[in-house]
């Protein structure tokens, strides 16, 4: 793999997401010698996606001799040619349930490593109880759910765990998005990825037999100092001062699967979770839950899922538009994420045995970073994939799909995302 043209391949660099991705990659490997590509199936679209992205660099580098690439999801042929060509694909483009599977094959076959933005929740467990073992047997990395999903908190949990000075029991966190004098909007492409993913939820039976048959022998040990949702669903928290909702989103999943993984092959303790979405005020909250629950409603139905995509701004109050947000918006956006962890102060030697006291220690993660789908999901998808390249052999096993969590817990991926601009502040709490 090491002799290859490219390092990496930015696939879906026309998309919105994909112009945010060239210019942190473009960023990353200026003081590396590393070798990457651009991608999709449209030669003009990528074209004028460097010359936007140029705009965005200034005179501080050059990016109009990036290589381009042509390459198509309906021409498998294209797909895996492209693959060929590099140690590791970006895939930016979605909906990944729809074209996702046929770059993951892509990949698998020609040995190279994978990175996606998913949060998708069929794709995520269907490739990982797909290509789990052939991807290992190939030593190739596929790893998912790298951007705002699930990095933040996933990860965010890994790091928290390897500074917890004793067995880390559960971690609530929570999320809170920030937006400047010009609002926030997010573009269509990432709202289509949510609309055809509701219904999925219904399916979490089919695709978790999928995964204990394939990934997951063990069931997971239960603490008996177990972690509840909070009740209501709208709450008050006293811990971080706000109004808050349940985040019942993707993350969950893939938390969950993180800790499965641990607990089947790194015989470690798994960590309880669960998430929350901080609002500013009551207001905006119950409107927000308003929403959502419109948005839930009719995407489960094929005539609620056409309204939503043809008119994305009236069910979502604006949050969502077919033009996305502007530059400005996006530059003045904030994401902050805090993760609170109970545990106790000394450790047992195996995961199955159970502490017989309350938990008796506390620790925060704070995570402070720029807006959330563009900016922040490309510095950590970047960043991923750079520490894929950088630290193989900080990866767990040989290769396999896997969660960021997981495949990152041992790198030094915490160190890349602070030089890119996200914060990581531990507190002890007495």
């Amino acid at each position: 793999m090491a002799s290859r043209e490219f390092d990496i391949i930015i696939f879906g660099a026309t998309g919105y997401t994909g112009r945010y991705v060239i210019e942190e990659l473009a960023k990353t490997v200026q003081s590396t010698n590393l070798k990457w590509a651009i991608a999709g199936r449209n030669v003009e679209k990528l074209k004028e996606s460097l010359t936007i992205v140029q705009e965005y660099l200034g005179d501080v580098l050059d990016i109009s001799n990036t290589t381009i690439i042509e390459a198509d999801v309906k021409n498998a042929t294209s797909i895996s040619d492209m693959c060929k060509r590099a140690r590791l694909i970006l895939n930016c483009v979605g909906p990944y349930k729809f074209f996702g599977e046929v770059v993951v094959a892509a990949c698998v076959e020609n040995g190279t490593h994978h990175v996606d933005l998913s949060g998708e929740m069929k794709y995520l467990e269907t490739i990982q109880a797909k290509y789990f073992k052939s991807a290992g047997e190939k030593g190739v990395y596929i790893v998912e759910a790298c951007g705002f999903d699930s990095i933040p908190a996933d990860f965010g949990i890994s790091a928290l765990k390897k500074k917890f000075p004793g067995d880390l029991n559960s971690v609530e966190y929570f999320v809170e998005i920030g937006q400047g004098p010009s609002g926030r909007s997010t573009n269509i492409g990432t709202f289509l990825s949510a609309v055809h993913s509701v219904a999925d939820f219904f399916n979490i039976k089919e695709y978790e037999r999928e995964l204990k048959k394939d990934v997951f022998k063990k069931d997971l040990v239960k603490s008996n100092h177990s972690l509840s949702w909070r009740f209501p669903p709208l709450f008050y928290s006293d811990e971080i001062n706000g109004w808050c909702l349940w985040f019942i989103g993707p993350d969950e999943r893939v938390l969950k699967r993180s800790q499965m993984f641990r607990y089947e092959y790194l015989n470690d303790r798994p960590v309880q979770s669960h998430g929350y979405v901080k609002m500013h005020s009551f207001l905006i909250a119950l409107c927000f839950a308003f929403f959502c629950s419109l948005f839930g409603f009719l995407s489960m139905f094929s005539f609620g899922r056409s309204l939503l995509a043809k008119y994305p701004s009236f069910f979502t109050a604006g949050a969502f538009s077919t033009e996305g947000p502007t530059r400005q918006q996006v530059m003045e956006g904030t994401t902050t994420v805090t993760l609170l962890g109970k545990g106790w102060k000394n450790k047992l030697s195996e995961p199955t045995d159970q502490h017989t006291t309350p938990p008796d220690t506390q620790m925060k993660l704070t995570i402070k970073g720029p807006e959330p789908a563009y900016s922040l999901t490309a510095k950590c998808m970047v960043q991923a994939g750079v520490t894929i390249i950088q630290d193989t052999g900080k990866l767990p096993l040989e290769g396999g799909v896997l969660t960021p969590g997981v495949a990152f817990e041992n790198t030094d991926l915490l160190q890349r995302l602070e030089k890119s601009g996200i914060a990581f502040k531990f507190e002890n709490i007495d």
